[in-house]
């Protein structure tokens, strides 16, 4: 089963009303991005869909989409990963192969260990009106955990800094008291002290972790300034491993109760979470995407064992359209996982020239 066409479609779909930053912040540049999605063709009539990663050059999707015509997908070897765009390319042939046996891509993963994946309303920056506005607008959707990224160069002082976390948080809870929330520090706290305080003042408040809290190098990458922030803190530290290595190192220092795991592909990704688990520890992944990267995140997620957390997931509900046809299912704060075959979507096309930036045909 070859590849015979690819429809690369390059649209810009609006963000709903601040759902990443209030106009106070501003939008980064990697929410205004263009976002490439394909269908992926075949010489025996099925289709797949994948989505194009974040921020690759415009001559780099090109070059590389070029060189998937002609690629049998029964035959590709996916333990093996491509040198670009390896995680839209596996996508692609998962999505086909799913379709050729019937199966859903959660079946090709090993197995799904869940079929609803709990997810938080991931979002940016805001004021803490905006903030509470915001919550209050995800809880009513069915939202009921928020995760806010924290902490930018305005807040130069760590008492700004930790003024700037706790007076969001509180105004979360003054409008939704129920909404667990997930402040994700970004490491810049900086030190113990600072940790320790505003963990202090967020006792009695329903927070769900600390997201990334404190420098990274702290204590010359032994991890034992993150041991001692988790020894004197009653709320659980989450942070980024960069692979089984990381992770490793981490646990052995005592240094997390969240490992967030993740990888150029959805088979590295599934790796680190099967060792988090073996170490027996909880955590957490994301995926930033419209709807059929969306819902490769999705596949994933159903099959992490180390999955104890809310799912951060940037889409499908983050812009005006996820762009498929049939839709994801909320309900009580998790989506459904797909069960059709292959990925279980497949593009809207009227909705897609709503959006589209430009259109491009790469073919044998």
């Amino acid at each position: 089963m070859k590849i015979n066409r690819i429809r690369l479609y390059v649209v810009n779909v609006p963000e709903r009303h601040w759902w990443w930053s209030d106009d106070t912040y501003g939008q980064p540049q990697h929410q205004r991005d263009e976002h490439g999605v394909c269908e992926v063709e075949t010489d025996e009539g099925l289709v797949g869909l994948t989505q194009i990663e974040r921020s690759t050059p415009a001559a780099v999707v090109a070059e590389t989409l070029r060189s998937w015509v002609g690629r049998d997908v029964l035959q590709v070897n996916l333990a093996q990963p491509e040198a670009a765009l390896a995680g839209s390319f596996e996508q692609a042939v998962l999505d086909l192969r799913g379709q050729a046996l019937g199966v859903p891509i959660w079946q090709l993963l090993g197995g799904r260990v869940r079929e609803w994946v709990p997810i938080t309303q991931c979002t940016g920056y805001k004021t803490p009106a905006h903030t509470a506005e915001d919550a209050q607008r995800g809880w009513e959707q069915g939202f009921r955990f928020y995760k806010m990224k924290c902490i930018t160069a305005a807040e130069k002082t760590p008492e700004e800094r930790i003024r700037y976390v706790v007076d969001r948080i509180e105004a979360i809870h003054g409008a939704v008291p129920g909404m667990g929330v997930r402040p994700d520090i970004r490491w810049r706290l900086e030190e113990v002290w600072v940790a320790q305080e505003l963990a202090r003042r967020l006792e009695g408040l329903n927070v769900e972790s600390l997201e990334s809290p404190i420098a990274k190098g702290a204590a010359a990458g032994t991890f034992s300034e993150w041991r001692r922030l988790r020894e004197t803190i009653r709320l659980p530290i989450g942070d980024h491993v960069r692979g089984p290595e990381d992770l490793i190192q981490r646990f052995r220092a005592g240094a997390l109760d969240y490992a967030i795991v993740g990888g150029a592909t959805a088979g590295i990704a599934l790796a680190h979470s099967r060792l988090a688990a073996d170490l027996g520890m909880g955590g957490w992944s994301q995926t930033v995407a419209y709807g059929p990267g969306a819902a490769m995140g999705l596949h994933v997620a159903a099959c992490m064992p180390h999955l104890s957390q809310p799912y951060d997931m940037v889409g499908p509900m983050a812009w005006e359209s996820d762009l498929t046809v049939e839709g994801f299912e909320f309900v009580g704060g998790a989506l459904k996982v797909p069960e059709g075959a292959g990925l279980g979507f497949s593009l809207d096309r009227e909705v897609v020239k709503k959006y589209l930036v430009r259109e491009e045909v790469f073919a044998g």
